[in-house]
């Protein structure tokens, strides 16, 4: 069975709001064969509101890319903190869409939690 959960959260660097309004998605496989515990669960997180200028357009490079590129610049973002309500903040890196949209607004980007 694929359990699916959306919350709405803000994303922080360095304590500074970057995003005022988030869309979470969660989707997680109670599949017992197959991947691995943390393979099962698939995070995407959707900016949609407010987002600062500077982190606008490092999300855009992401978005504007593709294959190795796309993940390069990824990788060359700085990490984020998700916060929804209720729960711990989570430190996380943002990885490339699998799917393009134009608008960066109504793209899901994936999210990756840090160890630690």
């Amino acid at each position: 069975m694929i359990r699916e959960r959306v919350v709405h959260g803000r994303v922080y660097r360095d304590g500074a709001v970057v995003c005022d309004r988030v869309r979470v998605t969660v989707i997680v496989s109670d599949d017992q064969t197959g991947p691995a515990p943390r393979e099962r669960r698939q995070t995407t997180v959707r900016f949609l509101h407010d987002i600062e200028p500077e982190f606008r357009r490092q999300l855009v490079e992401v978005l504007q890319h593709r294959g190795a590129r796309s993940r390069r610049a990824a990788e060359a973002l700085d990490p984020i903190e998700l916060v929804v309500d209720g729960e711990r903040p989570l430190a996380a890196r943002i990885e490339p869409p699998a799917i393009r949209n134009l608008s960066l607004e109504q793209t899901d980007f994936g999210l990756r939690r840090q160890a630690g």
